[in-house]
């Protein structure tokens, strides 16, 4: 059970009512007339933005607020880009707040309409110009009566294109399909490869048939993308593939294609034309399209303060977009958002931003700097926020003295480049008390292709930090490469845990990877299947760094040096093995041999008992205050098999105990008085899903079987039934004790088992004292 995931919740109160109370009737000298603007779903904005009269849309709001004013938004989505016209000032922030209570989504897809059947003659049509769809995955669902069509045109200058059908994210057409979990995708296998080709018995299509498909690959530590320039059975080539690594692995390299309507095969499936501007889809219950409501994003920000100083930005959502501050923005606040879908794209190309590319590798900064939660300029703060879903970074902290604190952040770089949950690329940040869970590399990164050689000042502190390298390896739940001084920053009181259980073969907590110096790191704990412990040191000539008072829970090392020799290093008074190379100061270590007497290992508790020989060593010394990491939720957990009324549904033994299982098609299960407290926001849960009947859903309905419907969780899946995964949605703030139940939203069999669940908020919690620059 992934419970330490979430540290304890405290009392929470109304962060909305807190903000507005703060920011209305501040004046800033020389105008008296502070005002608050109201928005609605309902309004106009020919209207006076009054209570009475609320404007329709927030950016109305940003073209006529000036420093000091408020804009309190009511419950909504808005598919809109906000863009304010204006800053704030340091006595006189401009305030976007939703109302209390409120539900707010700044929304980055259109609704896509004027949907009609894809008919044989269409494809007769269609077959005119590409003599391979007749006979392929799509020519077969078209004869099926599967696939419909619409016409729109999806932004050109987006990176990439996202599709949802049913409230869930869509898969774009591919081969072999991947699956409805990018974390995990399902992926061919190569037998042998070069740096731009590769050989695979799985590839029996017809010479020519993936001439111009989108080939993925994935090979140790790097993700490639490039157009197939040449294909016969058996074998393919691609352009655009740099001479970074070459794609032969003994264990087989996965790839897939895609980009080719031919794939359209398989329900939950879409394919966007770009030359005529058409959108095909496979809905997931195979109904009508015109039934569902489909939606294509066509935004990549939904709230831009590029150039904008002291903006506020309280409790708004975005969906299918994100958030971003420029080189020139400076003391802007983004606080209590909930997130998803933040950022899309499949081509790996080298980031806009990148300063070096010394070994042809450069590709892999795509979405480093231009992904997630941007937070560019001096001064910046993203917290106690709830991010879920992103191709590249949770959070990107770039410029210098921004901060990233409380924020829980799930299922990021599903590509699987240097992308991460955060990445950090400026100087002198603060990355504090979050929560980086499920990542296709990093949890947080930092390399010199887009951060220079010099990462100064910074402080990585009390983050919990787990399921990392989900799609490659080489890298750690904190990854540093290459040749970076990272004199003054601080990497402390981390929780490093449990890499990929998919797998993953290369697993360290801390990874300075070629020659990285002066770096610090003391008292964090690694445990959960990590390898080589803590930190692994890698690179001659690496000098000046220091790892002290850190404890190893699981794996026999502490510090792991995988280079000849150093330079004026030392590493001390850590818990696990150390072995010494030349230029490395060695002392007061305990090794793996030596029980060091854990309060509770099995339950993850590294402190120590009275009696322990490690006492003055590793990261919790006897007699010291334990200290926890992550972020903070207020939340109520349930186990999900203590339902109180049950249709079709059976509890069962598996890895993590006894579950909730045999939920299918028609079933329902029901709790009773669940305490939403003063309001929850959020729906969190254990889930097991096999990739056979992934893509299903349920609802969560309160005080009746066919009461309210408070949010729809659809099923990614994680590997199988009793494979269990954490997952998040956001639902409608619910307030009070209600009775809920869980209801199936698809027919047939295998919507998933259940662990746990949990109704949450983020915890406000106040950044007093950790101010990036004030530490």
């Amino acid at each position: 059970m992934i419970l330490t995931l979430f540290r304890a919740g405290i009392a929470a109160t109304s962060a909305l009512a807190l903000s507005l109370s703060g920011s209305v009737g501040v004046e800033p000298a020389g105008r008296p007339n502070l005002r608050t603007y109201y928005v609605s779903p309902s309004g106009s904005d020919s209207a006076a933005g009054t209570a009475a009269a609320p404007y329709q849309h927030i950016q109305r709001c940003a073209e006529v607020m000036q420093a000091g004013d408020t804009c309190l938004i009511a419950s909504g989505t808005y598919r809109e880009a906000v863009v304010p016209a204006r800053s704030g000032t340091a006595s006189a922030p401009i305030t976007y707040a939703a109302a209390p209570g409120a539900d707010v989504v700044v929304e980055g897809t259109d609704v896509v309409t004027g949907w009609t059947q894809t008919s044989t003659a269409e494809l007769a049509d269609l077959s005119a110009s590409d003599r391979f769809l007749s006979a392929s995955p799509f020519g077969d669902a078209v004869r099926g009566g599967h696939i419909y069509q619409a016409n729109v045109t999806l932004d050109p200058t987006l990176p990439g294109n996202q599709v949802f059908m049913k409230g869930g994210l869509s898969v774009e057409a591919q081969w072999p399909h991947p699956g409805t979990n990018p974390l995990n995708p399902k992926m061919a296998k190569a037998e042998t490869g070069t740096v731009t080709g590769i050989t695979s018995t799985q590839l029996t299509q017809p010479a020519g048939y993936w001439v111009g498909a989108r080939f993925t690959v994935r090979n140790w530590f790097v993700t490639e993308t490039g157009p197939v320039t040449s294909y016969s059975p058996g074998s393919l080539e691609a352009s655009s593939l740099p001479n970074c690594i070459s794609l032969n692995s003994g264990s087989g390299t996965p790839f897939s294609l895609s980009g080719k309507l031919t794939e359209l095969g398989s329900p939950n499936t879409w394919f966007y034309a770009k030359d005529t501007h058409k959108l095909y889809v496979w809905t997931p219950d195979g109904a009508p399209a015109g039934q569902h409501t489909i939606e294509a994003k066509q935004r990549n920000w939904g709230v831009d303060l590029s150039g904008r100083s002291y903006v506020t930005l309280r409790g708004i959502g975005v969906h299918a977009t994100s958030i971003r501050t420029s080189a020139t923005s400076t003391y802007n606040t983004i606080d209590g958002t909930v997130g998803s879908y933040l950022s899309a794209y499949l081509d790996v190309t080298k980031d806009p931003n990148m300063v070096e590319d010394y070994d042809n590798c450069g590709f892999l900064t795509a979405g480093e700097t231009t992904s997630g939660i941007v937070l560019g300029g001096q001064y910046n703060t993203i917290k106690n926020s709830h991010l879920n879903w992103s191709s590249g970074n949770g959070i990107a902290v770039l410029g210098s003295h921004n901060s990233a604190v409380n924020n829980t952040i799930l299922n990021t770089d599903y590509l699987g480049t240097y992308a991460a949950g955060i990445n950090l690329v400026g100087s002198d940040a603060v990355i504090r008390n979050n929560t980086v869970y499920a990542t296709g590399r990093s949890s947080i990164n930092i390399d010199n292709k887009v951060a220079g050689r010099k990462v100064s000042g910074s402080d990585i502190s009390y983050n919990d930090l787990s399921d990392y390298s989900h799609l490659v390896n080489d890298n750690g739940a904190i990854y540093i490469c290459c040749f970076v001084d990272m004199a003054g920053t601080d990497i402390h009181h981390n929780l490093l845990h449990d890499p990929d259980p998919y797998g993953a073969s290369f697993g360290p907590g801390i990874y300075a990877d070629n020659s990285v110096f002066n770096v610090t790191l003391h008292h964090n704990v690694a445990y959960g299947s990590t390898t080589y412990g803590v930190a692994l040191f890698n690179g001659d000539g690496s000098k000046g760094n220091r790892a002290y008072n850190n404890t190893s829970g699981t794996d026999a090392n502490a510090i792991t040096l995988f280079s000849s020799s150093y330079e004026n290093m030392v590493v001390r008074d850590n818990i696990g093995d150390v072995a010494p190379k030349p230029g490395v100061v060695v002392s007061g270590n305990v090794p793996y041999a030596v029980d060091p007497m854990f309060t509770d290992p099995l339950r993850n508790d590294f402190s120590l008992k009275p009696g322990s020989p490690a006492k003055d060593a590793g990261a919790y010394p006897y007699g010291v205050k334990p200290w926890t990491g992550g972020s903070a939720l207020t939340q109520t957990i349930v186990q999900a098999e203590r339902y109180t009324t049950g249709n079709g549904v059976a509890r069962h033994y598996a890895g993590t105990g006894t579950v909730l299982g045999n939920f299918d098609g028609g079933d329902s299960v029901g709790y009773r008085s669940v305490d939403f407290g003063a309001g929850r926001n959020l729906f969190v849960a254990s889930l097991g899903a096999d990739p056979a009947y992934a893509g299903k859903s349920f609802q969560i309905r309160v005080d009746a079987v066919d009461g309210p419907v408070i949010g729809t969780m659809t099923m990614p899946s994680t590997g199988g039934f009793d494979t269990f995964r954490t997952h998040s949605i956001p639902i409608t703030t619910t307030k009070g004790v209600h009775d809920v139940y869980l209801v199936a939203a698809s027919d047939g069999p295998g919507i998933g088992n259940l662990d746990w669940f949990s109704f949450a908020t983020p915890t406000v919690v106040s950044q007093a004292g950790t101010d990036a620059g004030h530490r």
